[in-house]
């Protein structure tokens, strides 16, 4: 369900109120909802198969995004650029889950500061890189009570870990670093922007695989989940890119930010990939041969490999691929074979005409007409 500009019609008040538990007069059905309720089926993302998120706690609500990574046991490392002409954002290479050392992110902050004083922050991926991550400035107060209870569920500390950091409590009284005072070091920071505090909590780290960490995107964005985990209720469980869908759709809109739908979109990706491989490998004729680099190489040899079923292109479902686009050439190629060449055509907005360098070539072309 999302804000639409045409209201359903014919949808009883009783079938909203079960199916729906949003205030009628916030939000209006979509045509895909409508269409289901007008069969008196409940949708297939109906809030009521508990396709909406957990409730928001206001000490997660005020985090920025730095202080979001650094209170997360899970950093998933993008390369987010901003491409195209109109500087949309686009992501390169791959995402990389790396667990976080909660204690060892959090503990490396001065705990002697007042609520309102803040530090910057340099997120690396190891100290000894130049570039870091993530830069911005973080306030160390917002991130001890975050750093302690907001995963209790998802993971439980023992009460040895317990029994250390009460101990460990005491080394925080000192000054942090610096001799002077915090406000002095405070100062110093906001004074150089280039100058801030260097974390790399996930350098000793083993980077897990988004595919089988089940819960990676759980505990990679605490602000969206708030440290549960998606439990639906469908008879039918859903697939991931339902999931997708139900969280860009939905009216709270705190999962539709850049880094989560680029998140997203990886994911749904390799989880493409890996479907297609498992399908060949299911489908592949078990022979004796070794191919070569150099029988790879061969368009001739790979030809016939793909003509006996002992090859597959595993790529072709997936979207702006070198397969893909292949087969997509050869769909249009054999649509010309069919019907003949096409014809091209140009449409034009209507807002052009209403344009003051359009309306002059307007009267120009009709004045040379008329004159011609």
């Amino acid at each position: 369900m999302r804000n639409s500009g045409s209201k359903s019609k014919n949808v009883s008040l009783n079938q909203i109120a079960i199916i729906f538990s949003v205030d009628l007069d916030e939000a209006d059905f979509c045509k895909t909802c409508s269409d289901h309720i007008r069969k008196r089926n409940v949708p297939n993302l109906a809030a009521n198969y508990s396709f909406r998120y957990p409730e928001q706690p206001s000490c997660l609500s005020e985090l920025n995004d730095l202080e979001e990574r650094l209170v997360a046991l899970r950093m998933p490392f993008m390369q987010i650029r901003k491409v195209g002409q109109d500087r949309q954002y686009g992501i390169k290479g791959s995402v990389t889950n790396v667990p976080n050392d909660l204690h060892k992110s959090v503990d490396c902050l001065p705990h002697n500061v007042n609520d309102s004083a803040t530090i910057y922050v340099k997120l690396k991926k190891r100290l000894s890189f130049k570039s870091h991550f993530m830069y911005q400035c973080v306030n160390p107060n917002q991130l001890f009570p975050e750093g302690s209870n907001a995963f209790a569920d998802l993971n439980p500390i023992s009460s040895e870990e317990n029994d250390e950091s009460d101990i460990d409590d005491d080394d925080y009284d000192n000054p942090f670093v610096n001799p002077a005072t915090a406000e002095t070091v405070i100062n110093k920071l906001n004074t150089n922007i280039d100058v801030g505090l260097a974390l790399a909590p996930g350098e000793d780290q083993m980077p897990l695989s988004v595919l089988f960490d089940d819960l990676a995107e759980e505990l990679s964005y605490p602000r969206i989940y708030c440290g549960d985990m998606r439990r639906f209720t469908r008879k039918k469980p859903p697939t991931y890119s339902e999931i997708v869908k139900s969280e860009l759709r939905r009216y709270d809109r705190r999962g539709a930010t850049p880094q989560k739908i680029l998140y997203n979109h990886q994911k749904n990706l390799h989880k493409l990939l890996l479907s297609s491989i498992q399908i060949c490998l299911r489908n592949k004729i078990p022979t004796d041969s070794s191919l070569t680099a150099q029988q790879v190489q061969d368009q001739q040899c790979l030809r016939q490999l793909f003509y006996k079923k002992q090859a597959y292109k595993f790529m072709k479902t997936i979207k702006c691929s070198p397969a893909h686009w292949e087969n997509e050439k050869n769909r249009v190629c054999a649509q010309i074979r069919q019907f003949g060449m096409p014809t091209l055509f140009l449409t034009l907005s209507a807002a052009i005409s209403c344009t003051n360098n359009a309306n002059t070539k307007n009267a120009n072309t009709k004045n040379a007409d008329t004159h011609g």
